[in-house]
C-alpha cells in the first residue's frame, strides 16, 4: 500500500465522522486517534521483530549468557497505548546478574512500564509543572493516557538515571586521567577566552519527620525545613550579548545545582567548568557575593581565577553604612556615599579610598553610638578583606561582567519549579530532579533519550 493509499484511507475514515463546524484542530485529533490502532500493532510487530534478533549476549561485557528461559512475555506503555512482546532470558556468569538483552537494546528499564518516548514524556512534563497538574496536559497533547502517579514515578526514575551521569562525572574528578576525559568533552574557540564562573546559593524547602513537626516544636527542637542549594553557573566572556532591545542574553552557559553539600557541589562545578574548557581558558574569572564558603572553593578547586565579589553586594554595604549613620532615606545619606559608589566604579584602588574614607568617618562625626561604631567597623573589615576584589574599573574596560546577574537568573530559573506555592520536598526526591533538570539545561538529555539525538 503506497503513502497514497494510506492517507485516502486515513481521509475517508476521519472525513465521515467530523462534525461540519470540525475545526483543524478537531482535524488533527481525529486523525491522531484513527491512525492510532494501527501504529500500535506496526510498533508491536517492529519491536517482536527486533526482540527476535538479540542473541542471548551480556550487553555489559559482550560474553556469553546462560540461557534461564524463552520468551518470556513484558507489556509496555507507549505513546501508542500498551503493546506485547516476548524475549529471552539469561544468566551472565561475570556479570552476576540476570538479564534480557532486548529490554537494554530496546531501551526499555528494569521493572519500568513505559518506553522511551513516554518516559521522556513524563520527565519533560514534570520538570515543567507537579505531576499532578501535567496528567491532563499529556492527555491533551499527545492524546497519551498516564495517571499522575506514573507520570511522577517515571520522571523519578529519569532523575535516578541523571544522578548516575551525574556522579560519574563527580568521580572522573578525583584523578588526574578522569579530568582529561572531562575537559576532552569541550568544545572551545581557537581564539583565546575567558571563562566566567559565578556561584550562589538559594533555599529549598523539605518537610521530614512528618507527623513529629508538633511534638518537635514543644521539644524545642529545629525542625530545619529549609536547605541550601548550592548553584553555579559557567560561561564565556563572548557568549555574553545584548538582544535589539539592549537586554543582556548569554548564548549558551552551563548549570550546576546540588543539595549534597559544598564538597559534591564543588567537585560538580569543577567537572562542569572542565566541560566547559577550563583548561584552555585564557582567563578565569570567579564571581560571588562575600560568602566565604565561596572564596574558600575558588581557592580550592580553582586556584589561578581571578576573583571578583558582585558590585551591587559592594553597594548594598555602603548604603546599608549610610543608612545607619545619616538616617534611612535621608538627603545626608545619599550625599555622602555617591562619591564612594562613584570611586569603586571609576579608580582602579578605589576599594582603598573607600576604606579610607571609613576610617575618616570614625573621625569626622560626632556622638556616634556605639552601634554606629560597630557598622562602620564592621565595613571596614568587609572592604579589607575583599579590596583585592574589588577592581571594578579594569573589569568594565576589559568587557568583564562586574555584577553577579547571571548567576542570580540562573537561581531564579531552578526557583521557579522548586519553590512553588505550598510545595515541599525530601532530599531523595529534590536531588534527583536537581540532577534532571541540570542534565536537561546543560544540553546533556541524549545522555537519558539516544533515540533521538537531536
Amino acid at each position: 500500500m503506497s503513502e497514497d493509499d494510506v492517507a485516502a484511507w486515513l481521509h475517508e475514515r476521519v472525513s465521515a465522522t467530523l462534525a461540519e463546524s470540525s475545526d483543524m484542530g478537531a482535524m488533527e485529533k481525529a486523525l491522531n486517534q484513527a491512525s492510532l490502532e494501527s501504529c500500535r500493532k506496526a510498533l508491536e510487530r517492529l519491536v517482536q521483530e527486533k526482540a527476535d534478533q538479540y542473541s542471548m549476549v551480556c550487553p555489559h561485557c559482550d560474553g556469553k549468557l546462560n540461557m534461564e528461559s524463552y520468551d518470556r512475555a513484558r507489556k509496555v506503555k507507549t505513546s501508542f497505548d500498551i503493546i506485547r512482546f516476548t524475549r529471552d532470558y539469561g544468566f551472565c556468569p561475570s556479570c552476576a546478574a540476570y538479564v534480557y538483552p532486548a529490554d537494554i537494546k530496546l531501551g526499555l528499564q528494569t521493572r519500568a512500564p513505559a518506553s522511551p518516548r513516554v518516559q521522556e514524556i513524563c520527565a519533560l512534563t514534570t520538570l515543567r509543572a507537579p505531576a499532578g497538574q501535567a496528567q491532563d496536559d499529556v492527555l491533551r497533547l499527545t492524546g497519551i493516557r498516564l495517571d499522575a502517579s506514573s507520570i511522577h514515578r517515571e520522571a523519578i526514575r529519569q532523575g535516578e538515571r541523571a544522578l548516575v551521569l551525574r556522579d560519574a562525572d563527580e568521580k572522573l574528578t578525583q584523578n588526574s586521567t578522569g579530568i582529561q576525559k572531562l575537559a576532552g568533552h569541550a568544545v572551545v574557540p581557537k581564539a583565546p577566552f575567558t571563562m566566567i564562573i559565578e556561584i550562589d546559593a538559594w533555599n529549598i524547602r523539605e518537610r521530614d519527620n512528618w507527623g513529629r513537626t508538633k511534638a518537635l516544636l514543644k521539644a524545642g527542637k529545629d525542625i530545619g525545613r529549609w536547605h541550601w542549594v548550592y548553584t553555579g553557573t559557567i560561561f564565556r566572556l563572548d557568549q555574553r550579548g545584548t538582544t535589539v532591545s539592549g537586554r543582556p542574553v548569554i548564548a549558551e552557559r552551563g548549570y550546576i545545582a546540588t543539595r549534597k553539600g559544598l564538597d559534591s557541589f564543588q567537585r560538580q562545578l569543577y567537572a562542569e567548568a572542565l566541560q566547559r574548557g577550563l583548561l584552555q581558558a585564557e582567563l578565569v574569572l570567579i564571581i560571588a557575593d562575600g560568602a566565604i564558603w565561596i572564596w574558600n572553593i575558588a581557592n580550592d578547586r580553582f586556584k589561578d581565577a581571578m576573583q571578583r565579589v558582585d558590585l551591587h553586594h559592594v553597594q548594598e554595604h555602603l548604603w546599608n553604612l549610610a543608612h545607619e549613620v545619616y538616617g534611612s532615606g535621608k538627603a545626608e545619606a545619599r550625599e555622602w556615599v555617591r562619591p564612594l559608589l562613584s570611586w569603586l566604579e571609576r579608580r582602579k584602588e578605589g576599594a582603598l579610598d573607600v576604606i579610607n574614607s571609613l576610617e575618616d568617618l570614625k573621625v569626622t562625626l560626632k556622638n556616634l553610638t556605639k552601634e554606629q561604631v560597630t557598622a562602620i567597623d564592621r565595613e571596614i573589615g568587609y572592604f579589607k578583606e575583599h579590596k583585592n576584589r574589588m577592581d571594578y574599573k579594569t573589569g568594565k574596560a576589559l568587557g568583564q561582567p562586574v555584577g553577579s546577574g547571571a548567576i542570580e537568573s540562573t537561581c531564579s530559573q531552578y526557583q521557579r519549579r522548586f519553590k512553588l506555592t505550598g510545595q515541599f520536598w525530601s532530599l531523595e526526591g529534590d536531588e534527583a530532579f536537581l540532577a534532571l533538570s541540570t542534565l536537561h539545561r546543560n544540553g546533556r538529555w541524549k545522555q537519558l533519550f539516544s533515540y533521538d539525538a537531536t
